[in-house]
């Protein structure tokens, strides 16, 4: 279609074109006729449905803004309708061939679903909207309801979508709608454009382009049976996974499905060739590129597969997103899986959040329902949370750890990892703060404090934590605290050491007793449990030893005077508890002491006394 710039000839355009009940010519005055407002015998649905379905590369400058504003008028004119989804439907069988229809008809669908989530959550375009005309009801009454043809049923690769738009012509066929493009996948599709999706684009490049030049050659058909025998022949699966990472879209989805289940589990055996883990690896992300939701999808399906007795949906995974733990438990010490189930686990998390705000903004847009912002909040810091709980669970050791210590270390510092990014996204430290008020195994503080650096901000709330009504968090907010110190020996620490953390080590070991102005010792596991921590609070602080080694005393001097006290009275458990209680306070103590009398040559502290 021709350009046209000048603004009296576009005017003419635009009347004698309704005059005659004819069509617009060129974009530039289909665009001028919406601009303006002109309805009189229009069907601009109509029209852009065959501009979209004739357009030609490069893209019109503005044929982004046509789209955008018709769509803006489809939500502020009672005389415009959207595009029907079933003119779309047709167009998109072909979708992989990516032509310029297909991009600019997805782009259409995104801009008209966008819309549907910003009249709900931009106060200016809702007052607009409700001041219009139309003033239309919910989108769901209306009519005005989203496509849903962008799903996983419906095969839209969008992320391929994406990566063709960006390489065509030198990125200079499709200039034009790219950002726009690139913005409307963040704000709908946020998990389609993580950091990761980004590094392995951006590594796969020249590394696909030197397998195109390879000459490999493998019939689809024998692939397969290759891969299923790759654990005695690994050399052909070799071969054979490397001819999967050319296969162009069209034939992407039967080979990624055929190669996650068939050789995903067999990866995770120990017998298993690690160059064949690797060029499973490096295929998984081949795919990855183009189809990661299916990809998340059949990944899923086959490690949980023992344990589900139907497939998964992907909308299972969305409302969902913690079935992935069901998982073949290999996965969770498998030493270059694990990073790929994290991947999985962290995308289906981003994407089940946007969901469920998705989900409240479409479903619960009235001021006075029931359901506000901070309800929604507290239900996905409640699924984070519960997921942050079970990757912990990995974290513990179990049995057959005993002689595969390096595989657990392994899995610790990749999960780890992942929950310092989560803790990072944090911004309000809501989550962090509920997890750690839920509390955890004390087995794994150190391991958090030592392997998790966000954990620093902890120190925000440990004062509170210390004060719950609960004595297990008490004991717990100590415990951390205490290491938290040793990690970060800081003014900050140092004054939650004196203001709550040591103070509440009396406060355990004497408890107020009703009808008593003297409180008397109360030897309990709580007190056994906290008591060895404190040797880190003088590692941290020497010169806070001696009211550490004072408070100590107070509590060794509390103490009945022998187990001869507890006889005639007190049945075996508390005399063991008593001796308990006695090796660890005299254990401590000599620690205290020696970090006491080192305070001079060794300063830990940050802080001058």
């Amino acid at each position: 279609m021709q350009v046209v710039n000048n603004q009296s000839t576009l005017n003419s355009i635009a009347t004698t074109t309704l005059m005659h009940g004819n069509p617009p010519r060129s974009i530039d005055s289909l665009y001028q006729l919406l601009k303006s407002r002109v309805f009189y015998k229009a069907n601009y649905a109509s029209w852009l449905f065959d501009c979209m379905l004739h357009a030609t590369l490069p893209i019109h400058p503005k044929f982004s803004l046509l789209i955008k504003e018709f769509v803006y008028c489809v939500f502020t004119v009672d005389k415009l309708d959207r595009i029907p989804e079933e003119w779309i439907q047709p167009h998109l069988d072909q979708v992989h061939l990516m032509q310029p229809a297909h991009i600019l008809l997805t782009l259409y669908m995104l801009q008209f679903n966008d819309a549907v989530l910003s009249i709900r959550t931009d106060p200016s375009l809702t007052s607009l909207v409700s001041s219009s005309s139309l003033a239309p009801p919910p989108p769901q009454q209306h009519g005005q309801t989203a496509y849903t043809l962008l799903d996983i049923t419906n095969k839209i690769p969008l992320r391929a979508m994406l990566n063709y738009v960006e390489t065509t012509q030198a990125s200079k066929a499709y200039s034009a709608l790219y950002p726009d493009l690139i913005n409307l996948t963040a704000n709908l599709y946020p998990e389609l454009l993580d950091v990761v999706s980004f590094l392995l684009y951006d590594g796969k490049a020249s590394f696909d382009h030197a397998l195109q030049g390879a000459g490999l050659r493998i019939p689809l058909e024998k692939v397969e049976q290759v891969l299923l025998d790759a654990k005695h022949r690994p050399k052909p699966a070799l071969k054979a996974l490397a001819y999967l990472q050319t296969v162009p879209l069209k034939d992407m989805y039967a080979c990624a499905k055929m190669l996650i289940s068939t050789l995903l589990l067999p990866c995770l055996d120990s017998d298993m060739d690690w160059r064949i883990v690797d060029a499973f690896i490096s295929a998984w992300e081949y795919y990855h590129l183009s189809l990661p939701h299916e990809i998340w999808l059949w990944t899923t399906n086959t490690l949980v597969a023992p344990h589900q007795s139907a497939p998964y949906k992907f909308d299972d995974l969305i409302r969902s997103p913690l079935v992935v733990f069901k998982a073949d438990q290999r996965i969770f010490r498998s030493k270059r899986l694990l990073l790929l189930w994290l991947h999985v686990l962290s995308c289906l998390r981003t994407c089940s959040k946007h969901g469920i705000w998705k989900r409240f903004h479409t479903v619960y847009p009235r001021p006075d329902s029931r359901i506000n912002g901070r309800n929604v909040m507290a239900l996905v810091n409640a699924q984070d949370s519960t997921m942050l709980q079970l990757l912990l669970e990995i974290c513990q050791e179990k049995k057959e750890d005993e002689h595969n210590q390096a595989a657990l270390m392994n899995a610790r510092k990749l999960i780890c990892r992942f929950m310092h990014g989560v803790f990072i996204d944090d911004r309000d430290s809501l989550l962090i703060k509920a997890f750690h008020f839920q509390t955890y195994a004390a087995n794994l503080i150190p391991m958090m404090v030592d392997l998790v650096p966000s954990m620093f901000i902890t120190h925000s709330f440990l004062n509170e934590l210390t004060r719950q009504p609960q004595f297990e968090k008490q004991v717990f907010g100590i415990i951390l605290g205490c290491h938290l110190c040793e990690k970060y020996p800081t003014e900050i620490y140092r004054s939650l050491a004196e203001k709550s953390i040591l103070p509440r080590l009396l406060k355990i070991a004497f408890p107020p007793a009703s009808g008593t102005d003297h409180p008397q010792c109360a030897p309990s596991d709580y007190l056994l449990q906290i008591i060895p921590a404190y040797k880190h609070l003088a590692c941290a602080f020497p010169h806070f030893g001696q009211q550490i080694l004072k408070a100590l005393h107070e509590v060794q001097a509390g103490l009945p005077a022998g187990p001869q006290a507890f006889m005639g009275n007190e049945g075996s458990n508390k005399i063991i508890l008593f001796l308990q209680l006695h090796k660890a306070l005299k254990e401590t103590i000599d620690e205290v002491t020696i970090q006491l009398e080192q305070k001079d040559s060794v300063n830990k502290s940050l802080l001058a006394v």
